[in-house]
């Protein structure tokens, strides 16, 4: 506590403010909760709730600073623009815009993590967040810590209507994934520099992280079969192993920002939709994609083959890739859980890991390549261009995208079985990947030699985009025919 300038002036003390920041929530937050929530009664009481923190946001305008107390957990030099009424006015503006159970999370987050933060952050070493060095990582990991238990207790106490037992209570996992959510993302919105307060943009923010968080996870399981893998908690999951994939691809250049942002967003459906084993694929994919374009780099460019950037991925390459197999994943709750579209998705990234070792390794081929529709010889990097080498590439990208699929049992997913699935099983499933992946990356090259760079519109992304396209077609088809 530091000692008051002046014997009149009283003594600021963060301690009595970070006191009151908490108290008022567990005071009055459930109740506001109860009170906004229509389930229990009250069809116009979220606009009452709104105006009660309005009315108390306009107290701590006008009157709390006139007051012993408000004189104390004032901050020197703060000026008008303070948390003291901004927080309430945030809230009020949530119970507005957002359900009972939102609001309630966003305000447990700013509350608890918030406090935490500000309390580590001041007696701890500062190891500062690469983002905002005005931020330390002590004060980060206190937000999320401090939060969680809290949302936790708040969204169990004042749930999502959307994920209630025939008891009137919560389904747990939802109420967990739902508190993490709150915790991590109140604490990195709190981290970020932005000219917009943090009392504002923490509760709006995690309000609306909540809000459609919930809308998706209910939407997303609600006409899957009882026995599914896809399962609440498993988004945190897929939030955290994304994040840990764009920090690797951005930190070894593998592909730009945009790029990267696109790929995690995909990414995250795939995890979430096709669990660790369809995962794996992706990750082949991406990984392997990634090594092969910087493999013999300088020879390519010489050639004229090589990638451009470096080999860097833009957005335009990661779409073309990836947006077909994301898509099969999104696709998979819509039709039911049909296990046809996690198929297709796996086939979808065969023929993209086929298109992509074919093209990185056959340039490196000695001998030249020949035209796909008349086998004529072309210089090296011509669209359409095929070579022995490059085919070759491509079965064994198939045959090990389909080898990781039957070792991981990503096939069980797929026929929604417990147990491991059989060999015929695992053999007919592989040789549909092996097939969906051999013929899309036939039709990039068809297409390649007809249409790229001949028609308007259509170059290389439109291509790639039809190639994955392609085997997701095949191997959703070869599935439904031989199931």
């Amino acid at each position: 506590m530091s000692a008051s300038p002046h014997p009149l002036v009283p003594a600021h003390s963060a301690l009595l403010r970070n006191g009151i920041h908490v108290g008022v929530f567990f005071l009055i937050a459930i109740p506001l909760g109860m009170l906004a929530d229509p389930h229990n009664g009250a069809r116009d009481g979220r606009y009452y709730a709104a105006g009660i923190m309005f009315a108390l946001a306009v107290f701590n305008l006008l009157i709390l600073p006139h007051l012993e107390t408000g004189k104390r957990i004032a901050k020197p030099d703060e000026g008008i623009l303070t948390g003291l009424w901004l927080y309430p006015l945030a809230i009020s503006f949530c119970f507005v815009l957002f359900p009972a159970y939102a609001v309630v999370g966003a305000w447990a987050a700013m509350a608890a993590g918030d406090s935490a933060a500000s309390l580590v952050g001041r007696n701890f070493p500062q190891l500062k967040l690469p983002w905002n060095a005005a931020k330390s990582w002590a004060g980060f990991c206190a937000f999320s810590a401090a939060a969680l238990p809290v949302c936790y207790a708040g969204l169990y106490l004042c749930p999502c209507p959307l994920f209630l037992r025939t008891t009137g209570w919560p389904e747990l996992p939802y109420v967990w994934t739902l508190a993490v959510l709150a915790a991590v993302s109140g604490a990195v919105l709190e981290s970020l520099p932005s000219k917009i307060d943090d009392n504002l943009r923490v509760p709006l923010g995690v309000g609306t992280i909540l809000w459609l968080a919930a809308k998706f996870l209910s939407w997303s399981t609600r006409d899957l079969p009882k026995e599914t893998h896809v399962q609440p908690e498993k988004f945190i999951s897929a939030l955290g192993v994304n994040a840990i994939l764009g920090a690797g691809v951005l930190l070894l250049r593998f592909a730009d920002f945009p790029g990267t942002l696109l790929g995690v967003t995909l990414g995250v459906i795939i995890y979430f939709f096709s669990h660790w084993q369809g995962y794996l694929l992706f990750l082949l994919f991406v990984g392997a994609g990634s090594v092969l374009s910087k493999v013999g780099l300088k020879k390519k460019q010489s050639l004229g083959a090589g990638e451009a950037h470096e080999g860097k991925r833009g957005i335009a390459n990661v779409a073309a890739n990836l947006l077909v197999p994301g898509l099969c994943c999104l696709a998979y709750p819509i039709y039911g859980g049909h296990g046809a579209l996690l198929m297709a998705y796996a086939g979808a990234l065969a023929a993209a890991f086929a298109d992509t070792a074919s093209s990185e390794i056959g340039a490196l081929s000695s001998a030249p390549p020949r035209l796909i529709t008349s086998f004529k010889i072309v210089p090296p990097g011509t669209n359409g261009g095929v070579s022995a080498l490059g085919f070759a590439a491509a079965v064994v990208a198939c045959v090990v995208l389909a080898g990781i699929a039957s070792e991981f049992d990503f096939f069980a997913l797929v026929f929604h079985i417990t147990q491991p699935t059989v060999l015929p099983i695992k053999i007919h499933s592989s040789a549909i990947l092996v097939a969906a992946g051999l013929l899309g990356c036939i039709v990039d090259s068809f297409l390649g030699a007809t249409i790229e760079d001949k028609w308007p519109g259509i170059g290389k992304g439109v291509v790639n985009f039809a190639c994955t396209l392609t085997g997701a077609i095949v191997a959703g088809l070869f599935f439904c025919i031989l199931q």
